[in-house]
């Protein structure tokens, strides 16, 4: 009795040890929560660290696998990554239009084993033609004929809304452009539309650029841009 104990007590204690997760120095026991690198709600299971949600800057949490979620023009999607080795040919043979694969913003179909197309900011599938992801950047998603290659073209940005023909190429701002609308100065850059610098009136509209911090007279603190 007292062995069967003791090979009890060391099995507890080997187990708990064994279920514990180590996350850069900080030992977390099993069923533990804890945010990791400030945008991921994870637990421990079984000595491995397994995400649960996303956060995004606000804190809003976002289930994995959902939609991309759009929040002061900054785009999230909270997915688990993709193997490099991703393959058609592991499609279930019986598929359907839920078992689609997707890499990169292109979007396979797991029934005829071709790309469908592409996926925009609202995570809907473009088959072809022009789309907007993340800070208005616009890109035209063009599928070749026997569907076995795809490409993703850099358009600029789109200065529209959701109600908006996407095709009014009036609305298209070439890359690197620079416009002023009100106190703010915008750029078209390589990840869409950017604050560039702002004019506020409470320093006289001095130009201040994006990523400044100032305090102003009454205290209060203000930034150009939203800093990272």
């Amino acid at each position: 009795m007292t062995f069967s104990l003791r090979l009890l007590v060391f099995y507890t204690l080997f187990h708990s040890i064994y279920a514990q997760c180590d996350d850069n120095g900080v030992i977390y026991a099993s069923g533990d929560k804890w945010i990791r690198n400030n945008h991921f709600l994870v637990t421990c299971r079984g000595g491995k660290i397994q995400t649960l949600k996303c956060v995004t800057d606000s804190g809003h949490l976002l289930d994995v696998g959902s939609k991309t979620y759009v929040e002061q023009g900054y785009e999230y999607t909270c997915a688990h990554e993709v193997a490099e080795n991703l393959n058609t040919n592991s499609c279930p043979t019986f598929a359907d239009f839920s078992d689609d694969i997707f890499k990169d913003r292109f979007a396979i179909c797991c029934i005829s084993r071709r790309f469908k197309g592409c996926v925009d900011v609202n995570g809907d599938i473009v088959k072809d033609g022009y789309f907007i992801i993340g800070n208005q950047s616009l890109k035209y998603c063009r599928i070749q004929p026997n569907q076995l290659m795809a490409r993703i073209e850099p358009k600029g940005c789109f200065n529209g809304t959701t109600n908006d023909d996407i095709h009014d190429e009036s609305r298209h701002i070439k890359k690197y452009a620079v416009w002023r609308e009100g106190d703010i100065e915008y750029r078209c850059g390589d990840d869409g539309v950017h604050i560039q610098r702002c004019f506020p009136k409470e320093l006289k509209n001095k130009p201040i650029w994006a990523g400044t911090a100032w305090i102003q007279d009454d205290g209060q603190v203000k930034t150009c841009g939203k800093i990272h």
